[in-house]
């Protein structure tokens, strides 16, 4: 019999991961891990683990004596060391696009609400304002850059058509295959983008290339009066100088789904921020979208299981062949 283990059961259900391994030579269980020691214990002796957020370090992979793949749920895979996974022989998958119309609603969302400072506006009408007069201007006409073209950069880019921007800006290291003839939006290198944009948004994953891409050197060359949106990972922004560029009002608002640490503590500096807008990790999530993601993870770790191929791995254990340079990033 076959041990799957879901090592960080994040939604509560595993009703479609037990549908994908429903057959008597399964044994699928669900954890609660959060530490290396806690995946260590439960993961023992499984052939496969579908792994949520939980850290699958190095010290984890090397005491999984028998798994032939870890299945993430998600599109990022930053909290899995790939090398040791490569060096163990254990494939490591993904579940790329199954969110892609979320979290560019998400962002565009954000960037609303940010533009016509919505969420301030809720706030102080229930507290008895009225006549509120914070500066707002239009967004037409004006410069929007968008970080990364992979799935969600582009489905935000199909989102914002009709708004009325003067330029659209895009930095993607593969743009010239991207962005086809007749689309609204330039190619643009990150350090331009950065310095002529009215609002950023941040669509990359994260790696060595994108980690504090948004530090305070590219926060002093940004517009004054700029908007940042981050629906990609909190480390592409370091904290520490974002938050005097928000203070200070030299980024005017911002509008975040991720952060360098989740959850914020109760002393975090953001949330004393009303020029910030904080969502807890959720741009992926609609019901919809939770369904194929548990679905798609159970599968892929199936396909290895059955010794196939999976078809949406992000090494390739044994087989020398390049991994795909599809979701890389270089600011």
């Amino acid at each position: 019999m076959m041990k799957i283990v879901i090592s960080d059961d994040r939604f509560g259900s595993s009703d479609e991961e037990r549908a994908v391994f429903a057959a008597p030579r399964f044994r699928l269980t669900a954890a609660d891990c959060h530490s290396e020691e806690a995946l260590i214990a439960a993961c023992a002796g499984a052939d496969a683990v579908l792994l949520n957020q939980a850290p699958m370090t190095r010290r984890v992979i090397e005491e999984l004596r028998q798994c032939r793949v870890i299945s993430r749920y998600g599109i990022g895979y930053d909290n899995v060391d790939i090398l040791a996974a490569e060096e163990q022989g254990i494939w490591v998958t993904n579940v790329p696009g199954y969110c892609t119309g979320e979290v560019a609603e998400h962002a565009l969302g954000m960037l609303l609400s940010c533009v016509r400072r919505i969420p301030f506006k809720d706030r102080q009408i229930r507290s008895g304002g009225w006549n509120l007069n914070q500066p707002i201007r239009r967004m037409s006409g004006r410069t929007l850059g968008i970080v990364g073209f992979g799935a969600t950069g582009r489905a935000f880019w199909e989102k914002i058509q009709g708004f009325g921007f003067g330029r659209i800006l895009i930095a993607d290291p593969h743009i010239k295959t991207k962005l086809l003839p007749g689309m609204q939006g330039t190619a643009a290198s990150f350090d331009e983008l950065i310095a002529q944009s009215d609002f950023i948004s941040l669509h990359v994953p994260l790696n060595e290339q994108t980690r504090y891409c948004i530090n305070a050197e590219s926060i002093s060359r940004m517009k004054e009066g700029v908007i940042l949106i981050n629906v990609s990972r909190g480390p592409v922004i370091d904290e520490e100088a974002l938050i005097p560029a928000l203070r200070s009002g030299h980024i005017a608002a911002a509008g975040l789904d991720v952060f360098e640490r989740e959850p914020l503590g109760p002393d975090h500096p953001l949330l004393d921020l009303d020029n910030v807008i904080l969502t807890d990790h959720s741009a992926y999530y609609s019901e919809e979208a939770v369904s194929i993601l548990k679905t798609r993870t159970a599968l892929n770790a199936l396909e290895v299981l059955e010794g196939r191929i999976p078809r949406t791995a992000v090494n390739r254990p044994g087989i020398p062949k390049p991994v795909s340079a599809e979701m890389e990033y270089t600011a």
